[in-house]
């Protein structure tokens, strides 16, 4: 008997179908999602984030990309935010350290700050501390973090629907668009510190700007799967956060992330600041000018 032989063509079509039906085709979509977005906060990752024209900034400021690398389980990451120039205001780059209760920024710009100063501290244990700062600082700095969207579907998410399968640079995904009610998902996560303090104010935004409408307080986040179960890209716009659609890649799962913290002789905790220039703007905290 002949051997039949497929033609390549076909033949990398059956293995793309194959692929996508393992990333989650025939489970339902709500579950798996939320399977995925645990299954990444389990992991380490690298990260790619875009913003376009983003108003926090001054309106159009050009396209802003955050490279970055991320431990999940310890809630620690690094990230470098490339500012473009607007107006007076320099180009340069912003540099991020995240833990659970406690951020550093690093502003493009540090002429600002005490002498000797290069790093701002933030510290967000509770809700209570959100007042100490910026109203609406922890949630524009960790809408630059990835966990802040995981934390809020694994906790949050109440439904979910399949808009089919993409193969991106060869490699297949699964996209479902996630409704995410905030108040559940803040009831329901064990997180505390700056993420919990984002959710709340992201609430607080969200309902603000509902006006008459009733119903949970819903944000939509589009997110695609890949062939081993993790959340490998996510979009969304956070309400309150004047940072427009942030468009995140996590890729690298798995990398080792050491713990480098700023030296304490070179930041200044925002609070003094507070105490010697009055109310702080988040943009300021970034760019320093």
């Amino acid at each position: 008997m002949k051997r039949l032989q497929l033609p390549s063509s076909i033949f990398a079509t059956v293995l793309t179908l194959v692929a996508l039906a393992g990333c989650g085709g025939n489970t339902d979509p709500l579950h798996a999602v939320r399977s995925a977005a645990t299954n990444t906060l389990s992991l380490t990752a690298q990260s790619t984030m875009t913003w376009t024209d983003p108003p926090l900034f001054g309106g159009r400021s050009g396209t802003i990309v955050g490279r970055a690398e991320f431990s999940f389980p310890k809630g620690l990451g690094y990230e470098a935010l490339q500012v473009p120039a607007l107006g007076q205001r320099p180009s340069g780059t912003a540099y991020f350290v995240f833990l659970p209760t406690k951020l550093w920024i690093k502003p493009v710009v540090n002429t600002a700050l005490p002498e000797g100063d290069l790093w701002i501290s933030a510290e967000f244990a509770d809700s209570r501390s959100a007042g100490s700062t910026t109203p609406s600082l922890a949630l524009v700095l960790e809408s630059m973090n990835p966990q802040l969207l995981l934390e809020e579907i694994v906790g949050g998410a109440v439904s979910a629907s399949s808009s089919g399968g993409r193969v991106i640079d060869h490699v297949p995904f699964t996209e479902y668009v996630v409704s995410v009610d905030l108040a559940r998902a803040i009831a329901a996560t064990g997180t505390r510190g700056a993420l919990r303090v984002a959710m709340q104010q992201e609430l607080a935004a969200l309902r603000a700007n509902r006006g008459t409408h009733t119903g949970p307080p819903l944000v939509r986040i589009v997110v695609r799967v890949d062939g081993a179960g993790r959340l490998a890209q996510l979009q969304a716009a956070l309400p309150g956060s004047k940072l427009g659609t942030v468009r995140i890649a996590l890729w690298k799962f798995g990398s080792t992330i050491p713990l480098s913290l700023p030296l304490t002789s070179q930041t200044v905790d925002i609070a003094s600041l507070l105490r010697s220039h009055g109310p702080i703007q988040a943009p300021w905290v970034v760019t320093g000018a």
